[in-house]
């Protein structure tokens, strides 16, 4: 099987599948609570401080979830709306976020604009400068989209952010495991991933980093047991005023293992050394008769979105997996904003991560060139 659907879910390795077995074992022969017990150096200490160093942050800013969809909504909900506010987001904002945010238009009275695209697909950070103001109370921004392998420059909308009192979101669901991040350079205040995707870790994971300025300011629509504690009155009280104060209490600690390990594999390997199959894939499909490449920016990574004039996505798909090559037919809907402007529905995307090599590209291509 040669897999190009990373951007989907990316393939765990032996040993991060090994430590989730071995744990669910040891869970149906020692007891659950019981083993969470004789793990918790990982799951209470390790898997935050590998986390936080992914991300250039501190574990007490980082905060587990089942997805990144859950720990993007998790922090959208935790501050306080009122009528009027803007919220700024691209038009390659995930279709997730915005059913979130579509629910603070209706119940608060929010505004949504949307910030354009320069001509070649980069967003227009000039607009974004201009239409700055105190209304402005959130910019969210998504790192790499899952429709294309654009990359967004997060750290220049940092930049051009702090001189600003709103809050910055950034979607990193895709470039988590595919590109180094550094919060501290990117000057987000919350970055959301998923760990099943370029991490190669299990589904059901995600994580969140919420800064100390966003954690100063927001209060967890919903605050679990374990996480705070109610007296003979009645009365809530926080018992923790970290980032984890935002997770819910009850999670798959196999999972959590196996993230764990996956965030450590990803630690020991430099970034980048997929590039040159990326560009390799690419280039060859760009110039393939009746291949239509979605490419919008300057700089792209990981993901390659296409159409082919005689053949639909579903069916392009189907063809490559029944002769052992995963793909994704991916949803235009799932990007609005941009990907239903192009006037498509569906379309092809594959996604090459360190794992593939020149023989699978090779592959591929001679899949493709026999439609």
């Amino acid at each position: 099987m040669i897999h190009f659907n990373t951007a989907g879910s990316g393939i765990m390795s032996p040993e991060t599948l090994s430590l989730m077995q071995a744990y669910l074992q040891e869970e149906v022969e020692a007891g659950a609570y019981e083993t969470e017990l004789n793990h918790s150096p990982v799951l209470d200490v390790e898997v935050y401080e590998n986390i936080a160093r992914l991300l250039g942050a501190s574990a007490r800013n980082i905060a587990l979830f089942d997805g990144a969809t859950k720990a993007w909504v998790t922090a959208l909900e935790a501050l306080t709306w009122s009528e009027g506010d803007r919220v700024l987001v691209t038009p390659y904002e995930y279709a997730g976020n915005l059913i979130a945010l579509s629910t603070l238009q209706r119940l608060h009275g929010v505004v949504v604009d949307v910030m354009p695209l320069l001509s070649d697909g980069n967003l227009d950070l000039h607009w974004l400068a201009r239409h700055m103001s105190a209304q402005v109370k959130l910019v969210s921004v998504v790192h790499v989209p899952s429709c294309c392998g654009i990359v967004n420059d997060i750290a220049a909308v940092g930049n051009l952010l702090r001189d600003f009192p709103c809050l910055y979101f950034v979607d990193a669901c895709q470039s988590a495991g595919m590109l180094a991040l550094d919060v501290q350079a990117i000057g987000c205040d919350v970055l959301t991933a998923a760990g099943r995707k370029f991490l190669c870790g299990p589904r059901g994971t995600g994580f969140a980093f919420l800064s100390e300025r966003f954690l100063a300011t927001a209060r967890p629509r919903f605050t679990d047991l374990g996480r705070a504690s109610v007296d003979v009155h009645g009365t809530v009280h926080r018992t923790l005023e970290d980032a984890r104060g935002f997770e819910y209490a009850e999670r798959n600690n196999a999972a959590v293992v196996g993230l764990n390990q996956a965030i450590k594999e990803r630690l020991s390997k430099a970034y980048g050394t997929e590039s040159e199959r990326y560009r390799n894939l690419f280039e060859r499909l760009a110039t393939m008769p009746g291949i239509n490449l979605i490419a919008p920016g300057t700089q792209h990574q990981g993901i390659i979105a296409f159409t082919h004039a005689r053949c639909p996505a579903t069916e392009l798909v189907a063809y490559l997996r029944s002769r052992g090559v995963n793909g994704w037919p991916g949803y235009a809907s799932h990007t609005p904003y941009f990907m239903l402007k192009q006037g498509h529905e569906r379309f092809v995307r594959l996604s090459v991560n360190a794992s593939n090599s020149v023989r699978d590209i090779d592959e591929v291509i001679a899949l493709l060139s026999q439609l």
